[in-house]
């Protein structure tokens, strides 16, 4: 097979500017429908995805909307830090507020949007008239044909592009963000068996192991065919994105402790040499593959024939225009639904859990079903807790993986303390903190949310170098010491943790029930100072720390869900299926777009599996489209 190198070169709409700060310049509609504005600068704030927004709104002598500066340093670079100016921009250019928010963005695009009324109305201006004027006229209907259309252009769509591309075929990429990437940018590498690397390290780890493991954590859930399918080609994807300029190495230790006896469960995760100059070369210029990329454009119907073969989609362009593909095979790979709330609660029994992945709002999902296919085990992706979202210690733009908190008080969070549930009330193993998929799975239980209890004491040990080791399963922990009273009183003061002289103070506080938290402490207590938990196992080592001295604190700790896992029914070939199992022709599905590999939301512990599914999927998906394609030929 021809490998085509990937280009070096970053597409400008890849560059990853942490200030997404933009000054919008001065109109050229000359419409005075915000007469009424008073002229002058005015400031607003709102709170976006990772963090504040803020926006300067210039008004002119006639009243128009002369420019309008966004900062929006704490959103995702890529994502919501595109969006913002991009969405300010539309603002000034049409003198209107009738705006969309942006695709991929809607969290951030809200806060911008809402940022900017609240400083036009401060001006004086008619909200009701802004809100009523026409937007200039969208863009032309466009009409294209390709032999491959792939919708999505994460980890799963880039990999079924370069398969197609690869293979000579006419291929096409929308992508309804600014840039590519997705969810597999917060990933460091994917899970395979039987790789060369492997071997170089001494650990022959066999593929019918690996299937076999897989389905009994399971419980065999899964496909069997399609696991086995992945599990195959997993290693073969390794090699071939390393032909693709992508570099990958070999932990020499595991980053849960957990999995410390166990190096199935981390020997087989296969990390990024360098993690930037790898999302380089998966995702830049996927034009030099013999694509074309559409960036800003959206996903709206499948086409499907009187034959019901699928002959391609349409999609909504960044000008509001239409653009229709016609393609011999669709590829849908839009990841799953984590951007819908409403959806996410159903599926968790909680609007408690944060999310820290990408916005995708199923839209490939419901497409498909439209036409056929069906959601057959599409779940929100449990991985780890984290604190809960404050302006004082959440920074999505901080060097740690996927917004956490990046505060030296991660160490508590990290560390296997005193939790209880929201009564007040023990509920399990705190050492799980030592593993992502157990601790977010302990976190589901009592519907996503739980408080550290710790004392002043506790707080004053982990400024002189806490005696436990602090996971790294999860957050990446800042192992600064630092004045963790100071930290946590930091907390408690932006609303994401408690604090109380007594315990009956820290109940009244946080809403616990006092008795059950006495009672909680006291027995915990005990345990500690037998070195005994003979209520839920937890290793001696582990039980550090007495709550018994100084104030007492209770840190909001909330777990975190990933996006989706899961999705349509499909084949060991990704080619989607109807609800009676009859393949729908010409329509194939990858990564978290198609079902058949989780279950339940519990993450199978071994590390990487999300990514090493994306990519291994996507590959097999352009492949068996290839095949399709040149079937019909």
């Amino acid at each position: 097979m021809i490998r085509k190198k990937l280009s070096m070169l970053l597409a400008t709409t890849l560059v990853f500017a942490m200030s997404t700060s933009l000054f919008v310049g001065c109109s050229s509609n000359n419409n005075s429908s915000n007469s009424t504005a008073k002229a002058g600068k005015y400031t607003a704030t709102e709170k976006g995805f990772g963090g504040d927004v803020t926006v300067n709104v210039t008004i002119a002598e006639n009243g128009n909307i002369e420019s309008i500066d966004v900062t929006a340093d704490s959103e995702t670079p890529d994502i919501g830090g595109k969006a913002a100016p991009q969405l300010a921009e539309t603002i000034v250019t049409n003198q209107s507020l009738a705006v969309d928010t942006v695709s991929g963005a809607t969290v951030t695009s809200t806060a911008v949007l809402t940022a900017i009324t609240n400083a036009l109305t401060e001006a004086g201006a008619d909200i009701d008239a802004l809100k009523n004027a026409e937007t200039a006229k969208k863009g032309e209907n466009e009409e294209a044909t390709v032999d491959v259309v792939v919708v999505g252009a994460g980890g799963s769509g880039t990999a079924a592009a370069l398969a197609a591309a690869e293979a000579g075929l006419n291929v096409m990429v929308i992508e309804k963000t600014a840039s590519a990437g997705g969810n597999t940018k917060i990933s460091s590498g994917f899970f395979a068996v039987d790789t060369e690397l492997l071997k170089e390290d001494g650990h022959d780890l066999s593929v019918d192991k690996a299937v076999q493991d897989l389905m009994e954590f399971n419980q065999y859930l899964s496909n069997g065919t399609i696991v086995r399918k992945i599990v195959e080609n997993a290693g073969d994807t390794v090699e071939w994105l390393q032909g693709y300029g992508v570099d990958f190495y070999i932990p020499e230790t595991t980053t849960q402790l957990a999995h410390e006896d166990d190096v199935y469960k981390w020997k087989t995760y296969h990390k990024y040499k360098d993690n930037a100059a790898a999302y380089e070369n998966m995702y830049a210029n996927l034009d030099t593959m013999g694509a074309d990329v559409r960036y800003n454009t959206s996903l709206e119907s499948i086409i499907k024939n009187d034959e019901g073969v699928v002959t391609g989609i349409t999609a909504t362009k960044a000008d509001g225009g239409t653009l229709t593909v016609n393609a011999k095979a669709t590829i849908i790979a839009t990841g799953g639904y984590g951007a819908d709330a409403e959806k996410t609660a159903k599926a968790l029994n909680s609007e408690l859990f944060n999310s820290l992945g990408m916005p995708n709002a199923g839209e490939g999902i419901e497409a498909i079903e439209a036409v056929g296919g069906y959601d057959l085990d599409a779940t929100p992706l449990l991985h780890a807790c984290q604190f809960a979202a404050s302006e004082v210690k959440q920074d999505s733009a901080g060097e740690n993986l996927a917004g956490f908190s990046d505060t030296s008080l991660t160490q508590v969070l990290n560390t296997p303390l005193l939790w209880v549930d929201q009564t007040g009330s023990r509920f399990t193993n705190e050492d799980v903190v030592y593993d992502t998929a157990f601790w977010a799975n302990a976190a589901y239980t009592v519907g996503g949310k739980y408080y550290i209890i710790v004392d002043e004491a506790t707080l004053k040990s982990f400024s002189e170098g806490t005696k436990l080791t602090v996971s790294q399963a999860g957050p990446g922990a800042k192992m600064d010491l630092d004045d963790f009273v100071a930290l946590a009183d930091a907390s408690v003061e932006a609303g994401t943790a408690f604090k109380g002289a007594t315990l009956e103070e820290l109940a009244e506080a946080a809403g616990m029930d006092a008795e059950d938290l006495k009672a909680t402490v006291e027995r915990y207590n005990t345990m500690v100072k037998k070195g005994e938990d003979t209520d839920f196992g937890k290793a001696s080592e582990s039980l550090a720390y007495s709550v018994e001295s100084g104030n007492f604190y209770a840190l909001d700790v909330r777990g975190v869900f990933l996006g989706t896992i899961g999705g349509v029914k499909v084949d060991e070939n990704m080619q989607v299926m109807s609800n009676n199992y009859e393949f729908i022709p010409g329509l194939y599905a990858a990564g978290a777009t198609a079902g058949g590999y989780y279950t339940g939301v519990g993450y199978p512990p071994y590390e990487g599996l999300a990514s090493g599914f994306a990519y291994t999927s996507g590959r097999i998906a352009g492949m068996s489209a290839v095949d399709y394609v040149n079937s019909i030929k």
